[in-house]
């Protein structure tokens, strides 16, 4: 078996990569659209401080889920050079296009002061201006994967051998537009919800991570290939978000760009949580899980003396431990739809690998 290793710098290598060839599509694009759109972009994209030029560093992405249209590109289309076709391309800056715009919505709906070491974008540019470019940008990512084919065929649309390449993916990003939505209206469902569910929270995180990881990876798989990697992609993408809510109950702000417990201050309803206010045959701690439950049914904020007891209480329920091996257990099921397609003999596969022990072990 093949294996490449989590701490070489293959895998900074590829987000590298990754970032650099989005990068030359997204300024292009840029150019051609609203410039109020164009700056809210821009900042969120890490290009560009505020206004007044300050915070100017910082911003930058992973290009995850570029990378994995290009990982999939070499594992199923014949090896390196596979992510040079023109749509693979388009289909890696596009994806990450929805990935940009679905933060920028999110930061708004959830009043998130902060991302990556950062004034979030509506804090510095307004709601307003940011909800603009949403609806404004949206349809730019659909089409990139149509004009850009039929740019570099030379061909007229009606006559392109590419056009039915291009039609898939446009359906796959229009697909992942539309999970996205579903998964941020449950979870905005989920504010108003005292309890949640382990259950509702998978289905949240499949349809706000997991469809666009599963789009990344159909983009650039080969047709015989797309079943097998949209589904390693879903289950990369909730084991990624499950890793997330860990990070932002107990990772380090000096990592993860966040203030510590940034999550916990809002009642986020993250799957840690739910794990916390459920009950089932492995719990022990009934009464710590009752008292849980108690301080998330207080309308009003949590007095800094609740806020502690409640990371109390999280710290001693075991739902960092259970969550940490519901993340290990997804990525295992997305590595065995991987190796249907990609068995670990090939090496053509090593790059999704990598980038999936990336996923689970990242802490940022």
């Amino acid at each position: 078996m093949s294996v490449v290793p989590l701490s070489s710098s293959r895998v900074h290598a590829l987000l590298a990569e990754a970032r650099s060839r989005t990068d030359e599509v997204i300024a292009a694009l840029l150019e051609r659209v609203d410039p109020e759109a164009a700056d809210v972009l821009a900042y969120q994209w890490g290009w560009r401080g505020t206004r007044d030029g300050a915070f100017a560093e910082g911003g930058r992405g992973k290009a995850l889920r570029a990378a994995l249209v290009f990982a999939a590109a070499r594992a199923t289309r014949g090896g390196p050079g596979a992510e040079d076709d023109p749509l693979v391309l388009a289909g890696a800056a596009a994806v990450e296009m929805l990935h940009t715009l679905s933060l920028l919505h999110d930061d708004v709906m959830d009043g998130d002061a902060l991302r990556r070491g950062r004034p979030t974008a509506w804090r510095v540019f307004g709601a307003d201006a940011v909800g603009s470019a949403v609806r404004a940008l949206s349809p730019h990512a659909l089409e990139l994967v149509f004009r850009d084919t039929l740019e570099s065929s030379g061909l007229p649309g009606s006559r392109s051998p590419q056009l039915g390449e291009a039609a898939r993916a446009t359906g796959l990003l229009g697909d992942a537009l539309v999970r996205l939505a579903q998964g941020q209206a449950l979870d905005l469902a989920l504010e108003e919800e005292v309890r949640c569910d382990v259950g509702t929270i998978l289905r949240v995180h499949a349809d706000k991570t997991g469809s666009l990881f599963a789009c990344a990876c159909a983009l650039g798989a080969a047709s015989e290939a797309t079943g097998d990697l949209a589904v390693f992609g879903e289950h990369l993408g909730i084991a990624f978000q499950i890793v997330d809510d860990v990070l932002g109950l107990w990772g380090d702000p000096a990592v993860t760009g966040k203030p510590a417990g940034a999550d916990l201050t809002v009642r986020k309803k993250s799957y840690p949580v739910a794990v916390a206010l459920s009950v089932d045959g492995t719990r022990t701690d009934i009464a710590g899980t009752i008292r849980l439950r108690e301080l998330y049914a207080i309308p009003e904020p949590w007095t800094p003396e609740q806020t502690r007891e409640v990371r109390r209480l999280l710290d001693g329920s075991g739902a960092r431990a259970v969550s940490e091996a519901a993340a290990r257990e997804h990525e295992r099921r997305a590595l065995d739809a991987l190796a249907r397609s990609c068995p670990p003999s090939r090496e053509t596969g090593d790059d999704l690998r990598a980038l999936a022990a990336f996923v689970t072990r990242r802490v940022h």
